[in-house]
């Protein structure tokens, strides 16, 4: 449609954060039978808002590490609901559905995909080890990368202070707003 990469930020909450991770996945990881994503130049930034990065949970790869300290979304509901996702997905394609579970070198090269990343987590977070553990992960890859704890911050809960009409000029979404800003002004013309 015309729109440079350099002018086009991602934005995904949750499971949004599992697409956005997706598009990283197959930019860097093409799958066969599916058209390859080939930009003229990396998209201008990506936010991942309290991004579900591992689906499956089990024995080894318990989703609930913080749970029950708070958050309104339990990790047994996101195990279950993954569970469900997951089922029958061939092992080949889970790296591109599931952050976590994406080998080590797997974002080697997402700094080519995008110029700039945005972690929030919430500090309460029944899924914010995992998350945390995803974000490290590309990290590794990008040196622009910043991640965020919210203090006392629940899943997505940004959505909160947007819900409460909350202003407060120290709170996360006022900080995420000046970072999609920023991408927006230093975005290409």
């Amino acid at each position: 449609m015309g729109v440079e990469p350099g002018n086009i930020q991602l934005v995904g909450d949750s499971a949004g954060g599992a697409l956005i991770h997706g598009v990283f996945s197959h930019m860097l990881h093409p799958l066969a039978g599916i058209p390859e994503l080939k930009l003229s130049g990396p998209f201008a930034g990506a936010y991942f808002m309290s991004t579900w990065s591992k689906l499956v949970n089990n024995e080894e790869n318990c989703l609930y590490n913080n749970d029950g300290r708070g958050d309104w979304l339990r990790g047994k509901t996101c195990g279950y609901w993954g569970n469900i996702c997951m089922k029958d997905i061939p092992g080949h394609v889970v790296p591109y559905l599931e952050g976590n579970s994406a080998p080590d070198t797997w974002f080697h090269g997402v700094d080519q995909c995008v110029k700039r990343v945005l972690f929030s987590i919430g500090e309460i977070e029944a899924l914010r080890d995992t998350i945390l553990e995803y974000a490290e992960c590309v990290k590794k890859y990008h040196p622009n990368t910043t991640v965020i704890v919210q203090d006392l911050g629940t899943h997505n809960d940004p959505y909160i202070d947007c819900i409460t009409g909350a202003h407060d000029a120290d709170n996360l979404t006022a900080m995420i707003l000046d970072w999609v800003d920023e991408g927006f002004t230093t975005a290409e013309g």
